[in-house]
């Protein structure tokens, strides 16, 4: 027995030529949908109402943060703002309900105007036949009002007709109020426009349309430092988006100003009142100062206080060095009152020059008489007259002494009395500062305050002559020329790019969900298993049996399953018995089975097709007589029946023989199984060339089973576009199990675009016979038949 052997199949890398194939095999769906949906975005540009977008620019001017003039607070003005962050917040004020809601009021927003029209309505916003205004609303109504459409079916110069679907017709005057549904509403013609038949007005709630503005309305800082801000507004008619922007700017600089003059009334008021209470509170800290002032006789405190911490330091200064002279001076004493006439002084201490004087000459004859006394005695005659000098010279240096020390002295005892009274002076001073020093700060704060609020008198005195819009209006609102929406080019490409994701989105998931097999490449992804030959798609009035001398599609795929089929057929002398079965019932076996005995048997050697399918005989749809015959039922029951008797030749090929599957039995499994089938096929072994056994589906019974081992071969027919992938797969596991053996598979039922049986080259083999059973198909029969 033969063995196959399994191993897991490698991820194939994708292949994608095969994969565009699968799309482009469906290029009539491709193209219809491109037109089908392109045609639709056609009659949607036709009458689809284009929007146009209006676009203004305000400009903010930047304050000035460092001015310094008396008026650097003229921030508080009102005119420009401080940084970008306050531009941000602008947006919001600028699409704030209550100024959308005085643009709704003056362009009398809440009521709008269509010119009916076959196919759709257009708006009207200028050159209106008929206007009208709500005056007021029902205070009551029965339930919230959102809007109420009604149709002017008939107008002349005095009277008009209303209708409404819900309230019917209603007649009024012009320009005398009348009740509708919602409030009181008032008509108004203007005789210079015409009136055509169908004229609709549609009543809106303010609010309704406040909120359609806010939605509609868009503001946007293209760049926060240049301090600007661009309001746009998309809408079907320009001359109405236009007046609501120029509206919308208009309104947002009166809010502005009145907010600003609401400012300025306010803060003069506040001033007035404050500048009262200021002068009377300023008068009465002037008075306390000059009392206090008068009762302590104090001219300039400061200065005063200033003057005595001087003195004192320069007496102190003064004292200091009279103390140090006294120190010498007491020193010098003790010096000047030594018995020693042979000690010098000391000179140069800064005394007084008149004592300087005489110690500089005092040492001078000390140092004469000491080198004297070198070369004489203390006899000599001028050593004693030096001597005499000298005592002389050291009492009046004693004497200067003294006198020097009486001044020093009366001069620290004078320094001590002025030090004393400027002490006494200044031990006045920080009680008298601190009570002096809080009147001038009382003083000084009214001052400020009353000068702080005059000048805020005058400032907000300009700002209330200033009639500064916040905004500078860059351009009035203007209208570009080209619509925004719809965009042709985009909505005709998005449609053609639309027409193909379409189609490829749907086969997508159809590829996706898709287990089906259709060709070899898919059988190969699944198993390892031969494919001997795809055999072709057969219409029903196709002739599906192989004549002899046919060339036909059908035919050549036989033979090329004979030619391969001999590279899996074991070399033997006897019958080559072939088995043929499916998986399921429908896939095509017993077409495959037959035409196989039909192309292999020849004069060379005959073939014999066994109906081994005892449940569900098929081989006798292809037999052009009706009359039931027996066959191998009746052989496996029936000891006494002779084979010879169940064999017919083909009408088609008179070298293929065979047997009929017989009378459905009631035991089918027990018969195939009782030993007589392997019996029989023993027997015509010796008299056939080939064998051919057509038997039944593998899944659905076991009957095949027991019958597979007379096999030499196994052709497993699989049916493109019906079989699916699991069958390959329970074809596998009976291969794995060896339950049956040398497996082939055979592609039935494969169509020219299954990208299998001639695959890139066609059915029509090209062996230039000119044999070929296509017919003429018409034209739509090729594009949709693919």
């Amino acid at each position: 027995m033969q063995h196959t052997e399994f191993h897991d199949l490698e991820e194939e890398s994708m292949d994608l030529r095969k994969i565009i194939g699968k799309y482009l095999q469906k290029w009539p769906w491709f193209i219809l949908s491109v037109i089908l949906i392109t045609t639709t975005a056609y009659l949607y540009l036709r009458y689809a109402v284009p929007q146009y977008q209006s676009i203004t620019n305000l400009k903010f001017e930047k304050k000035q943060s460092d001015i310094t003039s008396a008026l650097s607070d003229l921030d508080n003005l009102g005119i420009g703002l401080g940084n970008a962050d306050e531009l941000k917040s602008e947006v919001a004020v600028i699409t704030s309900r209550p100024i959308l809601l005085e643009v709704v009021k003056n362009l009398n927003l809440s009521v709008q105007y269509f010119s009916g029209g076959e196919i759709k309505d257009s708006e009207l916003f200028t050159d209106l036949p008929v206007t009208a205004k709500i005056i007021a609303y029902n205070e009551k109504p029965a339930k919230k009002f959102v809007s109420s459409e009604y149709l002017i079916k008939k107008s002349d110069n005095t009277t008009f007709i209303l209708w409404n679907e819900k309230y019917g017709t209603i007649k009024g005057s012009y320009n005398v109020p009348i009740k509708l549904d919602f409030g009181t509403v008032i008509f108004n013609k203007n005789n210079a426009i015409p009136f055509k038949s169908k004229y609709i007005i549609v009543f809106w709630n303010q609010i309704e349309r406040v909120k359609k503005l806010e939605q509609k309305i868009k503001v946007e800082l293209p760049d926060a430092k240049a301090m600007l801000i661009n309001i746009s507004l998309v809408g079907a008619v320009p001359e109405k988006s236009e007046a609501i922007l120029n509206e919308v700017t208009k309104q947002y600089n009166l809010d502005g100003l009145r907010d600003k003059n609401m400012q300025s009334k306010n803060t003069q008021d506040f001033i007035d009142k404050r500048l009262e209470v200021i002068t009377r509170d300023l008068s009465g800290v002037e008075n306390q100062k000059e009392d206090f002032q008068n009762s302590n006789r104090i001219f300039d405190l400061q200065a005063q206080a200033q003057l005595a911490l001087q003195n004192t330091s320069e007496n102190t200064k003064a004292l200091l060095q009279q103390q140090t002279q006294l120190d010498l001076l007491n020193s010098l004493t003790a010096e000047a009152s030594g018995n020693r006439n042979n000690q010098l002084m000391p000179s140069n201490l800064g005394l007084n020059p008149s004592l300087e004087d005489a110690i500089a000459k005092y040492n001078n004859l000390l140092i004469i008489r000491n080198k004297t006394l070198k070369q004489a005695t203390n006899e000599n005659p001028a050593v004693v007259e030096m001597n005499r000098e000298i005592a002389s010279l050291k009492e009046i240096v004693q004497d200067n002494i003294r006198e020097q020390k009486q001044s020093v002295q009366t001069s620290i005892a004078k320094l001590n009395g002025e030090i004393s009274s400027s002490n006494g002076l200044m031990n006045k001073v920080p009680g008298q500062t601190k009570i002096y020093r809080g009147i001038e700060r009382q003083q000084t704060l009214k001052e400020q305050l009353f000068l702080f609020l005059l000048q805020k008198r005058e400032e907000n005195a300009i700002n209330l002559s200033i009639n500064v819009p916040i905004a500078k209006i860059v351009n009035p609102a203007y209208t570009q020329d080209t619509p925004v929406f719809p965009k042709p080019i985009i909505v005709l490409g998005g449609a053609m790019i639309l027409g193909l994701l379409l189609p490829f989105g749907i086969l997508y998931l159809l590829f996706i969900w898709d287990d089906k097999i259709y060709n070899r490449d898919d059988i190969k992804q699944r198993s390892t298993l031969g494919i001997l030959a795809d055999i072709p798609s057969l219409k029903s009035k196709d002739i599906h049996l192989v004549q002899q001398n046919d060339f036909s599609e059908l035919a050549e795929s036989f033979r090329i399953l004979v030619s391969n089929l001999k590279f899996v057929l074991p070399a033997k002398d006897s019958a080559k018995v072939i088995m043929v079965t499916s998986s399921v019932k429908g896939e095509g076996k017993t077409l495959v089975s037959v035409n196989l005995a039909l192309t292999l048997g020849n004069k060379n050697g005959r073939s014999l097709l066994i109906g081994s399918d005892v449940r569900n005989p098929q081989i006798q749809r292809y037999d052009s007589q009706s009359v039931k015959r027996k066959g191998l039922t009746e052989y496996l029951y029936d000891d006494s029946v002779d084979v010879d008797n169940l064999i017919h030749t083909s009408d088609t090929n008179p070298y293929c023989d065979v047997i009929y599957a017989g009378t459905i039995p009631p035991n089918p499994q027990e018969l195939l199984s009782n030993g007589r089938y392997q019996n029989l096929i023993e027997k015509l072994s010796s008299q056939y060339e080939y064998i051919i056994i057509d038997s039944a589906p593998l899944m659905l019974v076991s009957d095949t089973l027991s019958i597979a081992d007379v096999s030499d071969a196994t052709l497993y027919v699989i049916r493109s576009g019906i079989s699916r992938n699991v069958l390959v797969d329970f074809a596998n596991n009976l291969v794995k199990e060896s339950k049956i053996k040398n497996v082939s598979f055979v592609i039935n039922d494969v169509s020219k675009n299954a990208g299998g049986y001639g695959y890139g080259y066609g059915y029509n083999y090209g062996y230039g016979y000119g044999y070929s059973t296509d017919q003429e198909k018409r034209w739509w029969n090729k594009i949709f038949k693919k």
